[in-house]
């Protein structure tokens, strides 16, 4: 991470430390030894890794890997993050000003005219007029000593607020490629699903076939062939809703790659083509330092805790040096010459005696605000640990869902098969085989289901974790974006 604050002496920096000292105590916070979802795993499961910087490679599909690269660069809701932590940035530069002296360069110009009276050789009363002309240049310094550490603790706050900016930014970053992950996922279980549901209708559409040529030959009855027509138009009614599904997904995925929905699309085509990773959870104190929402909260509250010192030295003395050299002339020819030269040095010294209580309450109004963000970190801390521990449990339960989902389609399949082949050796009411149909539709559609929710699960805990950052400060965007065309 670049320090943006270069000008700062070995002494600055010192001061700036121990002015922390002048708010309050760093936060404590208690966090459980292990988290209690960890403990429905099967012992016997090796630990899966946690999850790294370039986590979506794990999922195994280099179309996914390609959505996420450029999702990264042109996502505009990423660009605008960008663009806030460089205004924080400067911000933070800005602040740093402060520490610093001041310098003013000014030129000035006058022409006077002076009307009055006078006697002339006669004694006779006259008007007179005077015209006079002059001319300044001066230079002007003047630095606030900063006794008390009021600017130190404003560019300590600036600092913290930059800093936390950088976090923000990680964590936009990581939602925005969960989002992209979750939403291809859709896309193929839209799909796969769509393709089942048309298969499914082929297959129904050649059993109604079957009993057409019984009906007529006197093998069934209209009841037979009307419930088969109506299975056959259920399964019609559900293929729109499967393709508009699909389509919103790929719309929404062209959004977060930063493209228009017109023209998108992607050549995957089952979940199938997506392998599903293994993420460990780790312990709950890593949380601390490898959720960036959790260290940007933290980053806030050093910065409240800097603005109660800033408020703080606000109602103490100030004081000032101040230098100033030019020239005088009333021959703008003559304003560099010898002799029209000035200079001078002073000190102030300043106390505000009454303000109406506004330093006061300025004071007890940011002592007021680091009590909220104190609440708003163990706020965020607690609901770190609640979605981890959430997307563990989800973790373990939809993987035992997948299981017995997958045990529960192969056994509906198996009995379709036996109605079918009891059904057409005349063994078998046709209701039967309707029923074991139908079955094997339910089952298989909550299968594919069961798949997508596995692996939105497995999203969600690495999500949880941190999004496979590995706890470093984000080294900030370059300066030079904001001297780049605006697209």
């Amino acid at each position: 991470m670049r320090f943006p604050y270069r000008a700062v002496s070995a002494v600055s920096l010192i001061a700036l430390t121990l002015s922390a000292c002048a708010g309050y105590p760093p936060a404590k916070i208690d966090v459980p030894v292990a988290f209690d979802a960890a403990q429905s795993f099967d012992a016997a499961t090796p630990a899966a890794p946690a999850p790294d910087k370039a986590w979506w490679a794990r999922f195994g599909n280099a179309e996914l890997t390609d959505l996420v690269a450029a999702a990264r660069a042109n996502n505009h809701d990423l660009k605008a993050t960008v663009a806030r932590i460089l205004q924080a940035e400067v911000q933070a530069f800005a602040a740093q000003g402060a520490l610093l002296p001041s310098v003013d360069a000014g030129f000035s110009a006058s022409r006077n005219e002076r009307q009055g009276q006078t006697l002339d050789s006669d004694g006779n009363v006259v008007g007179a007029t005077s015209v006079s002309t002059s001319y300044g240049a001066n230079l002007r310094a003047s630095y606030q000593l900063d006794i008390f550490g009021q600017q130190r603790n404003s560019v300590a706050s600036a600092r913290q607020r930059f800093e936390s900016s950088l976090y923000d930014g990680l964590t936009v970053e990581i939602t925005l490629v969960s989002n992209v992950i979750t939403t291809y996922l859709q896309v193929l279980s839209a799909r796969e699903r769509l393709e089942l549901a048309e298969r499914r209708l082929k297959n129904a559409e050649t059993i109604l076939q079957l009993l057409e040529t019984q009906r007529r030959v006197g093998a069934i009855s209209d009841l037979e062939l009307a419930q088969q027509r109506s299975a056959i138009a259920s399964q019609r009614a559900s293929i729109p809703g499967l393709r508009l599904s699909e389509r919103q997904s790929l719309n929404a995925l062209a959004v977060l790659v930063g493209r228009a929905p017109e023209g998108f699309s992607v050549t995957g085509r089952s979940l199938a083509d997506v392998s599903l990773p293994q993420v460990g959870a780790g312990i709950p104190s890593d949380l601390l330092e490898r959720r960036p929402d959790l260290r940007a909260a933290a980053s806030d509250l050093k910065a409240a805790n800097f603005d109660v010192a800033t408020a703080r030295a606000a109602r103490l003395p100030s004081f000032a040096l101040t230098a100033q050299g030019g020239s005088s002339s009333n021959l703008i020819s003559e304003l560099l010459s010898p002799g029209t030269y000035f200079w001078s040095l002073g000190g102030s010294a300043a106390q505000t005696l009454f303000a109406g209580g506004r330093l006061y309450n300025q004071e007890r109004g940011a002592k007021a605000n680091y009590r909220a963000v104190l609440e708003t970190y163990h706020q965020t801390v607690l609901s770190a640990l609640r979605d981890t521990e959430n997307a563990l449990t989800a973790v373990s339960e939809n993987s035992r869902q997948y299981v017995l989902a997958q045990e529960a389609y192969e056994q509906a399949e198996y009995a379709y098969k036996l109605a079918e082949l009891r059904y057409r050796a005349g063994a078998e009411p046709f209701q039967t085989m309707l029923t074991a149909q139908n079955s094997v539709f339910q089952t298989q559609e909550s299968l594919v289901q069961s798949g997508l929710t596995r692996f939105t699960a497995v999203i969600g805990l690495t999500q949880a974790l941190g999004g496979g950052w590995d706890g470093a400060t984000p080294e900030p965007p370059p300066m030079a974006l904001l001297e780049a065309p605006l697209e």
